[in-house]
């Protein structure tokens, strides 16, 4: 499946849920729009109610816009006009993703750290399953401090 648009990485819930991450309190940055069904389905052929939210943040001279299904993170960088020339434009699209790999630590495995903690501990092993897909942002500290004041006065 694509999405217009939208570059991919193979990457399943359980490595990362969006919907789970960017709601638990770490960041307040992200905006969550949702799509009607029937829009998802026109551009992608599919009805994965999945790909009807999508996540977009401001970052630098950019906003990156995520969507996920099963198996996959869609991403896009959308930049204001006039747009880069071509050969900045994959500049800035390489470091974009390379901004997600970080932000969202891709290098980690996450399965196989449940299993390993599951084995462990007795009682994450019983609670794993409400906890799959969160990863811990590595965010900027400032954008930890601005996030945190900016959520206690609106």
């Amino acid at each position: 499946m694509t999405l217009v648009g939208f570059k991919s990485i193979p990457l399943s819930l359980a490595q990362l849920s969006l919907a789970v991450v960017l709601k638990c309190g770490q960041s307040f940055r992200w905006s969550i729009i949702k799509s009607p069904t029937t829009e998802v389905q026109q551009t992608t052929g599919a009805e994965d109610s999945h790909l009807c939210v999508e996540y977009r943040l401001c970052l630098k001279d950019r906003v990156i816009c995520l969507r996920q299904s099963p198996d996959t993170l869609f991403y896009r960088s959308v930049f204001p006009d006039p747009q880069p020339p071509p050969a900045k434009l994959v500049l800035r699209e390489a470091e974009t993703l390379e901004w997600l790999k970080d932000y969202f630590q891709l290098n980690i495995d996450l399965v196989s750290l449940y299993k390993q903690w599951a084995e462990k501990d007795e009682v994450f092993a019983r609670f794993q399953n409400r906890f799959v897909g969160i990863r811990i942002l590595r965010q900027d500290p400032w954008e930890n401090v601005v996030s945190y004041v900016t959520s206690a006065f609106c």
